[in-house]
């Protein structure tokens, strides 16, 4: 809580800034942000906005000598039951507290998703001061990330996610393969194809385990002999009879004409998930992303290796779930 003191020293210390002195002040921050912005890629886009992580915001505030601390993290109770953390944070420029925010991080959330026992409780915790940063940030200086062409909401409030936890944690992520499991169409687990050292695909597919499996994979890791791998985390698909009982449809596409690279990607479930998202900037974020050239995406996805079109087949599938 700021005290009267805090606000009275604010109001009789601090330099005043014309209008013009602001804005101009804004406006070199802005152009330094998307610097910086673009070259970490600390932010999210969805469909055409891009909204900025909480490694974002506090550059923002580096810029402004502010920064965030944590003024408490208490459990959300129902009937009892902790069901999730909200955190409140304040934000301090040359000791003295400008502002803050308190924001909830729910076990519903996608931070918390996949995650057990105390894992859940942590994740929660650190989330929610997460959503506080970013929230605390994005209310003292929201009018610098809108001067930089960012969408003002932080990216963690629209995804439920906290940026600060690595990819591998926050995805369904394969250890074992270092790719991403994914689940589309009528898929009813997540799972990916497996390819040999020349990225060509050898006809199975790596299931994602089950929950009370997933010590067993951890604990394996990249050493687990191919036996234990074939048991537990495999099964080989030969007939695509064995892929509907395992409930994993094929994804390469059977449209492709002679001559012409196969996709690894369905590009049949692709256009319906594309016109469902009315993605317009796709063919840029995927020649972003991936180096690409190519003016339509059909073309470009033929020309991605299997990582990438399970990392970008993972990108789709999670703008869906947003909708």
């Amino acid at each position: 809580m700021t005290t009267g003191r805090e606000v009275a020293i604010r109001e009789n210390e601090l330099p005043m800034l014309s209008p013009a002195e602001i804005v101009g002040n804004a406006t070199v921050q802005a152009k330094l942000l998307m610097d910086i912005v673009e070259q970490t890629k600390c932010y999210q886009q969805i469909r055409d906005k891009k909204y900025l992580q909480v490694e974002a915001w506090e550059t923002i505030g580096a810029f402004n000598r502010t920064h965030a601390e944590t003024d408490y993290i208490e459990p959300i109770l129902q009937e009892g039951n902790t069901i999730g953390y909200r955190a409140k944070v304040q934000l301090w420029k040359d000791g003295i507290v400008i502002g803050g925010a308190v924001m909830p991080c729910y076990f519903t959330e996608n931070a918390c998703k996949g995650k057990e026992g105390d894992a859940k409780h942590k994740a929660s915790m650190s989330a929610a001061q997460t959503f506080a940063t970013s929230k605390a940030y994005r209310m003292n200086y929201s009018y610098v990330a809108i001067l930089a062409g960012y969408a003002a909401t932080p990216a963690e409030e629209m995804t439920g996610e906290d940026s600060t936890t690595p990819d591998h944690t926050k995805h369904h992520w394969c250890d074992l393969h270092d790719c991403v499991f994914f689940k589309k169409g009528k898929m009813q687990n997540y799972a990916h194809p497996i390819v040999d050292e020349q990225g060509n695909k050898t006809g199975e597919w790596c299931n994602e385990p089950e929950p009370d499996k997933r010590g067993l994979y951890e604990k394996e890791g990249r050493d687990a002999t191919k036996e234990a791998t074939d048991k537990v985390f495999k099964t080989k698909k030969t007939e695509p009879e064995k892929e509907q009982e395992q409930g994993v449809t094929p994804t390469v596409s059977t449209t492709a004409g002679v001559g012409e690279p196969e996709s690894i990607i369905d590009l049949e479930w692709l256009k319906e998930s594309l016109n469902s998202l009315q993605w317009t900037d796709c063919v840029g974020w995927l020649n972003r992303t991936y180096g690409t050239s190519g003016k339509r995406v059909s073309e470009i996805v033929k020309e991605l290796t299997a990582e990438q079109a399970s990392e970008f087949t993972a990108e789709v599938q999670s703008r869906l779930e947003m909708l």
